[in-house]
C-alpha cells in the first residue's frame, strides 16, 4: 500500500511540475504578446506623423508632416523600413572633398536596410 501511495504521490508531483512549467511558458508568451501589441499601437501613432513623398524622380520616402514635426528637425524615413513598422531616419551619404559637385544629386541611405536614395 505504501508503494502504491508513493507512486501516486510521485505521479501527482510530476504532473504538478509539468503544469507549472506550462504555466510559466504561457505567462512568458503572454508577456511577449502584450509587448507586441504595445509596440504595434505605438507604431500606429508614430506612422500617422508621416506621409509618402517623392523626394526625387523615382525615389520615395516618408516625410514628417510639418504640423506633426514638433521640435524635431525635418527628416525622411525609409519607405521600406516604414512598411516593416520600423522607423529608420535617412542619413546623408558622405562625399569626399574631391567629389563634391553642387550639380550632383545628394544621396541618402538607410542605416537599417542599406537602401540608397537620390534626392533633388
Amino acid at each position: 500500500m505504501t508503494l502504491t501511495f508513493n507512486g501516486q504521490l510521485i505521479d501527482a508531483q510530476t504532473k504538478i511540475f509539468a503544469v507549472n512549467n506550462e504555466r510559466a511558458t504561457l505567462i512568458e508568451r503572454i508577456g511577449k504578446l502584450e509587448k507586441q501589441v504595445t509596440d504595434l499601437e505605438a507604431w500606429e501613432t508614430e506612422k500617422q506623423r508621416y506621409e509618402l513623398k517623392e523626394i526625387a524622380f523615382g525615389s520615395f520616402a516618408y516625410v514628417v508632416k510639418p504640423a506633426m514635426q514638433g521640435t524635431e528637425p525635418p527628416h525622411q524615413i525609409c519607405a521600406n523600413c516604414y512598411q516593416q513598422a520600423k522607423k529608420s531616419i535617412l542619413q546623408a551619404v558622405p562625399r569626399s572633398k574631391a567629389h563634391i559637385d553642387a550639380r550632383m544629386p545628394k544621396q541618402l541611405f538607410c542605416p537599417r536596410c542599406d537602401a540608397t536614395f537620390v534626392t533633388r
